[in-house]
């Protein structure tokens, strides 16, 4: 993966957390139920692990590589199911966020596969 692609998915996996982190404090300040702590918990998770694997398929690890491409393509189908999903226990806030982190997430696919297509 070049800077340019490093760059730009770094930056796309930092905005995950930081909205994932701001999932978390507004369950706590509006009192979120357990779905939205656990989704929140796990999203922001994922989203520091994702920031490491960013570096390490910089420095050259094609596993890191792959697993964020699988994670790139995982993740907005899930956060989908969420979205479409009437009755599963996540507000109407939280699924907002969830949209725009699949968007995020989609975006970090993109620059991927461009990459990819470049090596």
């Amino acid at each position: 993966m070049d800077n340019t692609a490093y760059v730009r998915v770094r930056a796309l996996y930092a905005a995950v957390l930081v909205l994932s982190l701001g999932t978390l404090v507004t369950a706590g300040v509006v009192g979120g139920s357990s779905a939205v702590w656990v989704r929140g918990v796990i999203i922001t998770v994922i989203a520091a692990l994702l920031i490491l694997l960013a570096r390490r398929a910089f420095q050259g690890s094609r596993g890191a590589f792959r697993r964020m491409r699988i994670m790139s393509i995982a993740a907005p189908v899930a956060i989908l199911v969420i979205v479409a999903l009437p009755h599963d226990g996540f507000p109407m806030w939280m699924k907002a966020e969830q949209a725009v982190v699949g968007l995020l997430f989609v975006a970090v696919l993109l620059t991927l596969r461009r990459a990819y297509s470049t090596q």
